[in-house]
């Protein structure tokens, strides 16, 4: 009995120094249990509560909800991926931040992001959020295409309610001076639709509306809508052909004065262009490609949206090949030998 008892006291001992052995495994850094490096095998759960479109000028609120407990499982930390809010007002107080953005069509990411660093546990939730036009000045019909000596209504419209008979105390501008009204000319429904009976020449200029928001206390110009008679002229400038590894510049030219009259974006067809280098600025873009006897596609596109109006342009880029010295060629082929000895070629 009395052995028995001592081989039963030696497993007890033996399992309390197992045990205190993996707890030191899990947490190096301290003896002493703490909540900061619990042990579980649940999935936290995060998201991020808000709105997915917003306005300029309006205060926004974007929370992130995580099933950990704050500072005590996890800390909480945001990102903000392709470009940090602009804004008249951006606060972040641990899980909420509070923006106010000012730059209309556009898009804003914001990722957050629940952490444990002691515990090597994290999760992360992302949110993609569009900016849109509050206040712009619109053709209706919609699709109306402007004609000499046709009638046509521009019509200043709210993007946030779809009906603009929220707006009030309304006045119209063009080419940045309040509208004169002429005889082919008058104002309906409130000065919310500004109506030309036949159209001139002389109509032809930037209009916009300019309105008062109650809910803001703010007066509000609108995106302005380009009357014109004329198709805007696209082109894309830069090299037909390029080299990897060289630094080339390609910039979208328009007809139209961009962020008055349109906004310019840029498409890849077939695939993004690769390389160790690329960036758009504006209408610009710059690339340092990789990939040489490819070709890359690059697609210029100048538009209004509140106008209905957009014009483009594609240009196709050649990537050659950079010819090489004899000596080059020898080590390029002494560097391929080896990799195929190695057995790491890949077809």
């Amino acid at each position: 009995m009395a052995s028995v008892t001592v081989t039963s006291c030696w497993k007890s001992l033996l399992l309390v120094a197992l045990m205190d052995q993996m707890y030191v495994q899990v947490s190096p850094l301290s003896t002493v249990p703490s909540l900061l490096n619990l042990l579980s095998y649940d999935q936290w759960m995060i998201s991020i509560s808000g709105p997915d479109t917003v306005f300029p000028g309006q205060l926004s609120q974007f929370t992130c909800l995580t099933s950990c407990s704050l500072n005590v499982e996890c800390t909480v930390t945001w990102k903000f991926r392709g470009g940090f809010p602009v804004g008249t007002y951006l606060s972040i107080n641990k899980n909420v931040v509070k923006w106010t953005p000012s730059l209309p069509e556009t898009f804003q990411t914001f990722t957050c992001i629940a952490e444990n660093k002691a515990a090597g546990r994290s999760a992360e939730a992302t949110k993609m959020v569009e900016v849109k036009v509050q206040i712009s000045v619109q053709v209706s019909p919609i699709n109306t295409v402007p004609s000499l000596n046709q009638s046509l209504n521009l019509i200043c419209h709210d993007a946030r309610f779809g009906d603009p008979q929220g707006l009030s105390d309304l006045v119209w501008y063009k080419d940045g001076q309040k509208v004169t009204l002429r005889e082919n000319m008058w104002l309906q429904q409130n000065n919310l639709t500004l109506h030309f009976d036949s159209l001139l020449p002389s109509d032809a200029g930037f209009y916009q509306c300019q309105t008062y928001l109650p809910t803001s206390q703010t007066r509000v110009v609108s995106l302005g809508y380009l009357l014109s008679y004329d198709q805007w002229n696209v082109s894309i400038s830069g090299p037909d052909t390029v080299f990897p590894g060289q630094l080339s510049e390609f910039t979208c030219l328009t007809s139209c004065s961009l962020n008055v009259e349109c906004t310019v974006t840029w498409e890849f067809r077939g695939r993004f262009p690769v390389g160790p280098y690329f960036s758009i600025t504006k209408n610009v873009v710059k690339w340092t490609p990789s990939l040489p006897e490819t070709f890359q596609n690059f697609t210029c596109i100048a538009e209004n949206k509140a106008a209905g109006r957009s014009a483009k342009a594609t240009k196709m880029v050649e990537v050659k090949d950079i010819p090489i010295s004899g000596s080059e060629a020898m080590q390029l082929s002494g560097l391929f030998a080896g990799i195929l000895s190695l057995g790491l070629w890949v077809l």
